[in-house]
């Protein structure tokens, strides 16, 4: 028995058709995009249930635009990992998305982007040894 991992972290925003389009960008893929029914989510109808997770798979993102614990638009902050950020900062930034500098640490390369909303992702690429 005991927690074995992390399933789902919410992301709050304001507008889930464009946050699905940036996280997408990402390499997200969307496992589930439904209309949620009084069951989900009562009393509030008309709620969407968009979660994505990442290739590798793990743990998933949803986009709520529902007030979870008290999380606004522009609250949350994530770390995802790669193989090469540089790389990945080259094609990100072709695709439109502003990024910091990537930058060197003893962990390993990093870059720091945001969601549409204000939401920070960190992109690491995860030190080999």
């Amino acid at each position: 028995m005991g927690i074995s991992h992390i399933t789902l972290i919410t992301v709050p925003v304001t507008d889930q058709d464009r946050a699905k389009e940036f996280y997408e960008k990402l390499g997200f893929g969307v496992i589930n995009d439904h209309e949620m029914g009084p069951e989900e989510m009562p009393p509030e109808p008309g709620l969407r249930w968009i979660q994505l997770a990442a290739p590798g798979g793990g743990t998933t993102i949803v986009l709520a635009t529902w007030q979870v614990g008290g999380l606004k638009p522009g609250a949350q902050h994530m770390s995802v990992a790669c193989a090469d950020a540089k790389a990945m900062h080259v094609e990100l930034t072709e695709k439109g998305i502003d990024a910091s500098p990537p930058f060197d640490a003893p962990w390993g390369a990093f870059f720091q982007i945001s969601d549409p909303d204000g939401n920070g992702v960190m992109i690491v690429e995860e030190s080999k040894s």
